[in-house]
């Protein structure tokens, strides 16, 4: 006796085949996406543009920023350039633009952190930029970031973060004016460093999360389109039963027939 397969039968599991098939291609690319965007290094690079650009801002404060290092206490010394080279890097590496301001006196009624946020929105200041602003004689230094900075940069932890990095530096017997400003800018880079991680973090969660829904929603519609498979092959199996046992009924009759007759 020879078993027929019927042609939807073999359809269907075709198409099962190229279903799973489907579905385990989906999940590896999406893998592959996800490990390829936890492994993704973000690299901020600052304006290129001519520091000369922001000489000569006059503020209404009384201050005159010129370059990004306005030392009239000469506290730097010997090493200008070396916090020159520090404020190009920082801003090479994060995108974030340095202002050194170093005065004897802040001179004003204002609070220090007041003050030295005036004079950074006085100097139209581009975006992701840091003020560290020091008064040497009255012992005040202030960081303050420009209203125009992202989220990270002007979050107060971060601010806090930053002070207390240039801070430092000066606790000591000596004083050390250019450590204190290149503390603040190591700490800008590794603020940056730790909201990257962060974010690339939050951006594999969101994919694994997408990744989870995409797969409970195909296997939903299997499921589905297997129990409406199962059922149509239930309705079109009763009525070919009943047909069968009608054709096996009928030569019955006919021999019941012929023995009456």
């Amino acid at each position: 006796m020879t078993n027929v397969v019927p042609a939807s039968a073999s359809c269907s599991t075709t198409q099962r085949r190229k279903a799973g098939n489907w579905l385990v291609r989906a999940v590896f690319a999406l893998v592959a996406l996800v490990l390829a965007c936890m492994s993704l290094t973000v690299n901020a690079y600052g304006d290129n543009s001519d520091p000369s650009t922001n000489d000569s801002n006059s503020s209404n404060s009384g201050v005159t920023i010129t370059d990004n290092i306005t030392d009239t206490e000469n506290l730097l010394g010997s090493h200008a350039a070396e916090v020159t080279d520090a404020i190009a890097q920082t801003e090479q590496e994060t995108g974030v633009h340095v202002h050194l301001l170093y005065l004897s006196s802040f001179n004003s009624e204002q609070t220090p952190q007041q003050w030295a946020s005036n004079v950074l929105e006085s100097t139209n200041p581009q975006p992701n930029t840091v003020l560290l602003a020091v008064a040497s004689n009255d012992g005040n230094l202030v960081v303050a970031v420009s209203s125009n900075s992202d989220e990270w940069l002007r979050n107060q932890d971060t601010v806090d973060k930053l002070s207390d990095a240039a801070q430092a530096p000066l606790m000591k017997s000596t004083p050390d004016w250019p450590g204190a400003a290149t503390a603040m800018m190591d700490q800008i880079v590794q603020s940056k460093k730790t909201t990257t991680s962060r974010s690339t973090v939050m951006l594999g969660v969101a994919i694994m999360v997408g990744v989870l829904v995409v797969l409970a929603v195909v296997a939903v519609v299997m499921v589905k389109r297997r129990r409406r498979k199962s059922a149509h092959k239930s309705t079109e199996k009763k009525p070919r039963k009943k047909l069968q046992a009608s054709i096996q009924e009928t030569p019955r009759r006919a021999r019941h027939s012929r023995k009456h007759e």
